[in-house]
């Protein structure tokens, strides 16, 4: 009994690791300090818990932890209370204040597209009501732990109503947490991320998702109510990309390709004469074609082995069969920094899929070794760069004219059939006809499998150390993996 009296507070919390949220299910409980009353309330909680939470679970069964999806009735009860560690005794925080908004959620989730998210917000148990009802970007704020600090994730946070009500800026409300309390904790979660991330080789275990919901605060303390953490064991590291190599796709001070045309227009002689008509040194560019001395004033060489110089940017433009044997003389011949691989085809059906794979254990080895280029591609429709002073979009002028300084233009090109939908976009963001576009690249189109498989294609993020960018932004469809993106750049 002195026991009980002893034990801080008077809040009773059922402890559960399929329980994730317990108010819901009567998993907490305001209980007088009084031994009978804490006795009779955790006898309680055991009891009902278990009812309630077979009772929410049969009416969201979408949402049900899956060793009970096929259990139901005094099945599914018995399961969850054989699941029930107990009932955890803490000391009850009465807020500072009871109006609207005074606590906060803070959390950190790991997702296949964006990599770790935090996000923070309106907390408390009507959290996702509040998403739902205010304005994106009002209630919740999130942003990527590797691309942001406390402190501009605090700057993000400032634009919200739970920043408003915190901060006291709204009627009837007083201050309750610093700008430097809110920083500081920003920081330890986003620090916290980085530590067990897939990107540490060092890490322990990986952090899935994290969520403090909610923090209450009371007397300029920042008090963590409650919480969840999943975490799984750390994977195999990747192989390492050779991210240096980027500026030759961007900036390439020589230009080889393959495929082109003696006498017709297909995409490799498209691609050489956007190239020529941006303005780039014809002198620096080699078209590999057996049996021919140039095109159009472009030297001929018969093969890799023959070109004068190393070549920065190789323009694969061939059907998707002859790619496998080309890489094999591209990492033989070891004479070319960057690859762009115009083909698709290349592990999108059943007939390529595997010699899509065999082709990635190839380039897999070759960085394992630390050589080998950056491969871009397959399907890629090309590069457009003003810094790179060269155009390889295989898009005819006509179809896809282009203004002086390899800027866009926008006029009647919303029904463009590749990649239309990123007009409109690009339309809305300039605010004008024409853009004046820093470097566009295509990393072409995938399925999440072959994403995986084929890794080293996933380029289509960069920062540019010396040249001005307004805005950086990308248009993925579909679902990718942008951990691996990020770690090909180092963002």
């Amino acid at each position: 009994m002195r026991l009980l009296i002893a034990l801080p507070g008077r809040m009773l919390k059922i402890v559960s690791s399929t329980i994730l949220h317990k108010t819901e299910v009567g998993g907490v409980r305001i209980v007088d300090k009084d031994p009978d009353k804490v006795r009779s309330a955790v006898r309680r909680m055991l009891y009902e818990v278990p009812e309630s939470y077979a009772s929410w679970i049969e009416n969201n069964r979408g949402a049900s932890p899956e060793k009970y999806k096929d259990l139901a009735g005094e099945a599914l009860v018995a399961a969850i209370s054989q699941d029930l560690v107990g009932v955890l005794q803490v000391q009850f925080m009465p807020p500072d204040s009871g109006a609207f908004g005074n606590e906060l959620i803070v959390g950190l989730r790991r997702t296949i597209e964006f990599g770790t998210i935090i996000s923070a917000g309106l907390g408390g148990t009507d959290t996702e009501l509040y998403a739902e009802r205010f304005r994106k970007g009002q209630a919740i704020v999130a942003a990527s732990v590797e691309l942001t600090d406390g402190q501009q994730f605090f700057e993000l946070f400032r634009k919200t109503i739970s920043y408003k009500k915190l901060a006291g800026l709204t009627r009837g409300q007083r201050q309750i947490v610093t700008d430097e309390q809110l920083i500081e904790c920003f920081s330890a979660v986003i620090k916290v991320s980085r530590h067990f991330s897939p990107r540490n080789p060092e890490a322990p275990f990986v952090i899935e998702e994290l969520e403090v919901n909610p923090f209450a605060f009371t007397d300029y303390r920042m008090v963590p109510l409650d919480g969840l953490c999943k975490f799984t064991i750390p994977g195999a590291q990747p192989a390492a990309r050779p991210a240096h190599k980027i500026k030759s796709i961007t900036e390439p001070k020589t230009i080889g390709i393959i495929g082109v045309s003696e006498n017709r227009d297909n995409f490799g002689r498209v691609i050489m004469n956007s190239i020529l008509e941006a303005g780039y040194d014809r002198e620096k560019i080699h078209v590999l074609k057996p049996g021919c001395e140039e095109i159009e004033g472009v030297r001929c060489v018969p093969d890799l082995e023959s070109a004068p110089e190393p070549l920065d940017l190789f323009i694969v433009a061939v059907a998707a069969q002859q790619v496998p044997d080309l890489v094999d003389r591209i990492l033989e011949e070891g004479n070319v920094n960057s690859v762009m691989l115009i083909p698709g085809g290349l592990g999108e059906t059943e007939e390529s899929r595997d010699r899509a794979i065999e082709l990635d254990k190839k380039i897999r080895s070759a960085h394992e070794a630390g050589t080998g280029p950056v491969f871009l591609g397959g399907n890629s429709m090309g590069v457009i760069s003003r810094p790179g002073n060269y155009n390889s979009w295989f898009i005819p002028e006509k179809k896809f004219p282009m203004a002086p300084g390899l800027s866009i233009t926008l006029e009647n090109q919303a029904s463009l059939e590749a990649d239309g939908s990123i007009i409109p976009m690009l339309k809305k963001l300039a605010g004008e006809t024409t853009t004046a576009l820093v470097c566009s690249v295509n990393a072409g189109k995938y399925y999440d499998d072959f994403i995986d498989k084929l890794g080293e294609t996933n380029i289509p993020v960069f920062r540019s150390a010396d040249t001005a960018v307004a805005a950086l932004s990308q248009y993925i469809e579909g679902r990718l993996n942008a951990a691996r993106i990020r770690g090909n750049t180092g963002l």
